[in-house]
């Protein structure tokens, strides 16, 4: 089975799918293909806002949300390193472009690890190109030819028409899945795929 995973890092839920996803792929036939989309960008064309902006003045909800589900998560898929960014929000669009550039050059799955790990285990605030090449760096990740492709008209194009062909497929927030054509919203949703992935096994 192969599942389209519509993300940006600025999610914290993002980063919480991207470890979930790595033990079901280790566990089930099933491959997760990554779209890197501008998570700001989705919000602006599809008239939605951030739930923090969105339920900020519902307090239980937002307690629900962030405090009851995330942790639960985070206990039923053993996710031990999670640390929310002390810069939370931050601008993720020089890191999507990166991305892209990674994609491009065969490094993309090293290089969405190394982001995520800097991201929501290290705190780092990676809206510029320095701190950003100092990550990449530290991980032998090919950082000066990151940063030299990351301002090509080409790879902002191609963020661009990822997050408006994600838009146009329906989605409205991240993290989003599709299979086949049909959309699955929100990190819950990794558990129906799951439920799904057992019933295909169960039939041969």
């Amino acid at each position: 089975m192969n599942v389209d995973f519509i993300f940006d890092f600025a999610s914290p839920n993002a980063y919480l799918c991207h470890k979930a996803i790595t033990e079901l792929e280790k566990n089930h036939e099933v491959k997760f293909n990554y779209i890197p989309c501008l998570l700001g960008g989705i919000f602006k064309l599809t008239n939605n806002q951030a739930p923090m902006i969105a339920f900020g003045e519902i307090p239980n909800k937002m307690k629900y949300e962030f405090d009851t589900a995330f942790n639960r998560f985070l206990k039923q898929h053993q996710i031990k390193n999670f640390c929310m960014n002390e810069h939370f929000p931050v601008n993720t669009l020089l890191i999507l472009r990166g991305a892209i550039v990674a994609q491009k050059n065969n490094f993309f799955e090293s290089y969405v690890d190394v982001v995520m790990i800097g991201m929501w285990e290290r705190s780092l605030k990676l809206d510029n190109a320095e701190t950003l090449h100092e990550l990449l760096t530290q991980y032998d990740c090919p950082a000066d030819l990151l940063i030299e492709q990351i301002s090509n008209p080409e790879i902002k194009a191609e963020l661009i028409n990822n997050t408006n062909q994600a838009v146009e497929k329906g989605v409205f927030g991240i993290p989003s899945f599709f299979i086949d054509d049909e959309l699955y919203f929100g990190k819950e949703s990794l558990r129906e795929i799951k439920d799904m992935l057992l019933e295909s096994s169960e039939t041969f």
